[in-house]
């Protein structure tokens, strides 16, 4: 097994690619450490870095069939590759390796661009049939592993990380404003969409395949079943299949050669995750939990973390993150993350990650529950708003127009669930974008995948329409994305089990009563737990991954580093937002700061520090290229 990063370029005409591929395996150093593959041939070069999990010493990339006609270079982690070997032997290939990702062009002889539906993972994978002259590129189900692909007609590059483009001379890092509402209403960049022109991103279960004369075609081989839920079966059924499926995915997530370990808050999540491994792991497991100082009150839940290390006989380790949280450390992490992203729990995420980097290589978390489970506050407005429904249309508008209490909701309930929800990270409404932001700037708004999804999810169950928008977007845009740029970024596999597609599949099947009941959320998921952990950890409120954003950006010295990014002149000549209305929003923050203001002033600032490293930046390194005599 290896995680690590791919690189790539085609092109038609041109030869002799190696010189660009070696400056983009240059910027995906970090994703790799243990060594580097290349192959190269006419028109096409393909490149790798790798971080080595498994057969250490073998399973060097690219990957070859057996007569050398068809290479493969993959990210990732192929889970069920005991078995495809053991298929593949009895049809008389050859391995040379324990490498997961060597069956990958043996499946590929075998099956073509079908074999894509027999393997069960997270990855991207980039392969070269040169038989066919055909180049073959794929994103695992969920979107556990970034894709890039760069196109300006002549040339086509694809890459883990967005950044590895900066490194070719041909390519301009110019931003589209058309993306930035996108950006602005969701604090991430909804895939196929990146802020760059000419690039795109493979989107969940996507392939992309080029031919020899250039045509590109790109179709999804999976996508998550949003169609209507079961109705049938009782809860301890559903537990019953649940726990057994969790168990086996559990199983495979765990084959490693280097230590493991995992990241452990004593929430539900996570608990469950840390119980079922313990159950098959026999190695030592060590959990780290992230929390902030006392000085941040409510901000650590160590305490439910060290009970359930305790009683599974554990090492925990308590990683305090407050003091890393530093100007410089966020102006980096804006790069790290590759794309604009303001999602604050990226924060205590990085220093969680560093802790655990030091003595682990692979960490189960246990992102995606809550988006598959419905564990959200949000989903449970849905039965609130089916009640407020109930009440006469008239009555309601009457209530509505004298603003009394409760307007907010009723307006919500008038509205379907396409025009109320905007995911997860919703972070500026419509309205609020207009005042912020300067509409001839930005253009016409591009969301055509998402306003297609909403079209086809109308005939939905609401709160099964808003989890298949969060498991399509918010989940492998905002969620996975932090799992992938952190880990890489401290040579760290994270293995995210409840994203396996089965898991997935079978959670978007559970009956919606069996979901959310009153207060009670992940109902199936939290009888699994009643048979693994104590009362207290099965029933504590939610917390999520608890984040002090409105004090952290409040206090020095992100306070005046947060005003000094957002009314720089560099910020203001961009022209895309009203300086008088992110001045105002700057104000808010220090006079009569709210978590929503914090997000916003957040997303604003994200955005500029990723301007400043990968679009200013790279012209600052372009022209220091040219001598001053040609300036």
């Amino acid at each position: 097994m290896a995680i690590c990063g791919i690189v790539g370029l085609w092109h038609r005409d041109k030869r002799g690619l190696t010189q660009e591929l070696d400056g983009m395996l240059d910027m995906l150093r970090h994703r790799g450490p243990d060594g580097e593959g290349r192959f190269a041939e006419q028109h096409i070069s393909l490149g790798m870095r790798r971080l080595a999990i498994r057969d250490v010493l073998h399973g060097n990339q690219p990957y070859r069939s057996e007569d050398g006609m068809i290479v493969a270079v993959f990210n990732g982690e192929i889970y069920n590759y005991p078995q495809l070997k053991r298929d593949l032997l009895a049809l008389g290939h050859q391995l040379n390796s324990d490498a997961d990702g060597e069956v990958l062009v043996h499946l590929y002889e075998e099956y073509g661009v079908d074999f894509l539906e027999r393997i069960s993972g997270m990855f991207a994978i980039a392969l070269w049939d040169q038989q066919t002259r055909e180049l073959i590129l794929a994103r695992d189900r969920v979107g556990q592993k970034p894709l890039y692909v760069w196109d300006n007609d002549k040339t086509l590059g694809f890459s883990s990380e967005l950044k590895a483009f900066l490194a070719l001379d041909d390519f301009h890092p110019e931003v589209d404003p058309r993306i930035i509402p996108a950006y602005l209403a969701y604090r991430f960049v909804p895939s196929p969409m990146t802020l760059f022109r000419q690039v795109t991103k493979l989107r969940p279960g996507e392939v992309m395949r080029i031919r020899p004369d250039g045509r590109r075609e790109r179709w999804r081989y999976w996508q998550p079943a949003i169609d209507l839920p079961d109705t049938d079966g009782s809860l301890d059924l559903w537990a019953d299949r649940l726990e057994a499926l969790l168990t086996d995915v559990v199983g495979s997530h765990l084959a490693s050669d280097v230590p493991l370990g995992i990241f452990l808050s004593g929430g539900l999540d996570s608990s469950v995750l840390a119980a079922l491994t313990a159950i098959q792991h026999t190695g030592p497991v060590e959990a780290f939990s992230a929390v902030f100082p006392p000085s941040y009150p409510g901000y650590d839940e160590y305490g439910f973390a060290e009970k359930v290390a305790q009683k599974l006989g554990w090492t925990i380790h308590r990683v305090e993150v407050a003091s890393e949280i530093t100007p410089d450390r966020i102006r980096e992490l804006a790069f790290i993350l590759d794309e604009p992203m303001a999602d604050p729990t990226v924060l205590p995420l990085d220093g969680l990650a560093r802790a655990a980097a030091e003595r682990e290589t692979v960490m189960i978390s246990g992102e995606g529950a809550d988006e598959i489970f419905g564990g959200y506050a949000g989903y449970g407005e849905v039965a609130a708003l089916a009640r407020l429904r109930k009440i006469p249309p008239a009555l309601r508008q009457w209530w509505i127009s004298h603003g009394w209490r409760g307007t907010g909701a009723l307006n919500r309930a008038g509205q379907s669930v396409a025009e109320r929800y905007r995911g997860v990270g919703f972070t500026f409404s419509p309205a609020e974008r207009l005042t912020l932001g300067v509409p001839e700037a930005w253009g016409t708004e591009l969301t055509a995948p998402i306003r297609e999804y909403w079209a086809q999810a109308r005939d939905l169950p609401e709160l099964q329409a808003m989890q298949g928008f969060d498991v399509q977007w918010f989940l492998p845009d905002d969620v996975l994305v932090k799992a992938d740029r952190i880990g890489m970024h401290h040579n760290l596999e994270i293995r995210v089990p409840y994203c396996d597609h089965d898991v997935v599949n079978l959670a978007l099947k559970i009956p919606l009563a069996l979901r959310r009941q009153g207060r009670e959320d992940k109902r199936v998921l939290r009888r699994v737990a009643e048979r693994h952990l104590p009362a207290d950890i099965v029933y504590r409120p939610k917390r999520g991954f608890p984040t002090p954003l409105t004090r952290l950006l409040t206090e020095q010295p992100l306070y005046d580093f947060t005003w000094q990014v957002l009314t720089d002149p560099a910020a203001t000549r961009r022209g895309w937002f009203n300086p008088d209305a992110v001045t105002g929003l700057l104000q808010r923050l220090g006079s009569q700061p709210t978590s929503t203001v914090a997000r916003q002033v957040y997303a604003l600032l994200m955005l500029e520090l990723w301007i400043n490293r990968m679009v200013d930046g790279r012209r600052q390194r372009m022209w220091e290229k040219i001598p001053h005599s040609a300036r």
